[in-house]
């Protein structure tokens, strides 16, 4: 995999959070089901990104794993905010 299909995909999970943040916060934090409404979309975009992701590299297990790190770490860094959210209200 060359260095521009890594930054792709990097910026597009990085992109896609924080857009899913911003989404929570504006219109699902403080509702009722807030989580569940938080994960169906979480959902949504992972496999809109794996889907984006997997057209762009080659597929090979260097490749695989560069995609299941980038998806735990990007889970990680949204995960963390989105539940100390929740759990302040």
């Amino acid at each position: 995999m060359n260095f521009i299909d890594s930054l792709i995909i990097i910026m597009l999970i990085l992109i896609l959070n924080v857009a899913v943040f911003m989404l929570f916060k504006k219109y699902i934090y403080g509702k009722a089901d807030a989580a569940m409404k938080f994960l169906s979309l979480n959902i949504s975009k992972d496999l809109i990104w794996l889907i984006i992701s997997l057209i762009i590299i080659d597929k090979t297990k260097e490749n695989f794993l560069f995609i299941v790190i980038c998806f735990v770490i990007g889970s990680i860094l949204i995960y963390i905010p989105v539940i100390k959210l929740i759990n302040k209200s």
